[in-house]
Order: C-alpha cells, then sequence, then structure tokens
C-alpha cells in the first residue's frame, strides 16, 4: 500500500509516517522476535530506490520488506525501523536534517534510545548513534514527538 495523499512537506510526510508505523507495526512478522541489531542491519542492506521524481512516496512496511519492491527510500527504511521499536515498547521518534547550505530538510530517519538511526545505506551497518554522511549537517528537526 502507498498512500495516495498529497504530502505537501516533511511534517505530513513523517505524520503519515508515524500513522503507518502505528497500524502495520505487525507487518514484520518474524522479524519482531530478531535482535534490534540484526533487524536494523537487514534493512541497511535492503536496496535503496528513489521515489519516482516529483512525488512522495511513503510504503507499508510489508511491500517495503520485499527485495522485489520499490520505491524504498529513506522514509520507508525509517518506518521499518520504527515498527520494529514501536513493537517493542521503545519511544521513537522520526528527524530530518539537511546537507545543503540552503537547510532544506531532505533526509529523515528514526531517533530512540538518545541515538539516530539511520538504516537508509547498506554501508551504515552498525552505525548508531550518529549522521553518517561525510558532510556537515546544516539543520536538524524533530517532525514528531516520541510515540
Amino acid at each position: 500500500m502507498i498512500t495516495t495523499r498529497p504530502l505537501k512537506d516533511v511534517f505530513q510526510t513523517a505524520a503519515e509516517m508515524r500513522r503507518i508505523t502505528c497500524l502495520y507495526w505487525a507487518d514484520l512478522g518474524r522479524w519482531l522476535d530478531a535482535p534490534f541489531m540484526e533487524y536494523f542491519n537487514y534493512v541497511c542492506a535492503l536496496p535503496y530506490v528513489s521515489d519516482p521524481e516529483q512525488v512522495e512516496t511513503i510504503s507499508r512496511p510489508a511491500f517495503t520488506l520485499r527485495e522485489d519492491y520499490g520505491p524504498r527510500d529513506c522514509d520507508d527504511k525509517a518506518v521499518l525501523i520504527a515498527c520494529w521499536l514501536h513493537a517493542h515498547g521503545v519511544p521513537v521518534r522520526f528527524v530530518a536534517i539537511s546537507t545543503a547550505q540552503n537547510c532544506e530538510l531532505c533526509h529523515v530517519f528514526a531517533h530512540a534510545w538518545g541515538m539516530d538511526l539511520d538504516a537508509t545505506y547498506n554501508e551504515y551497518h552498525g552505525m548508531l548513534g550518529k549522521y553518517p554522511y561525510n558532510k556537515d549537517v546544516t539543520a536538524r528537526a524533530d517532525l514528531t514527538g516520541d510515540f
């Protein structure tokens, strides 16, 4: 399931991400029994697939977890991480950052346990607690409170 509602900004996107997380966390199935780091590394390894140009999509976890499914970008992977945390009673929030000079927020990930949990790319295996790019973060915003 891909949302068909227009998403006008990162805050609306995050609200939809939270809604999907709260409704569909059980889509994780067998992954709910996995240790967090095993699951985190699995999500990192799922191929990154960009949204279509000029379209923001957020998929239900059951689809995002399928290896042959796309799109699967940062918001989809953030939902996967948030689902595991939410299912285990861990307070989680969504955070967005920018590395651009204009400070436009364009990348989102989950935050819990006082750490950034960005599983966007395969090379992020085991990287918890810091934003992994080698670029300076020019802006950061909590998009949701803990839920």
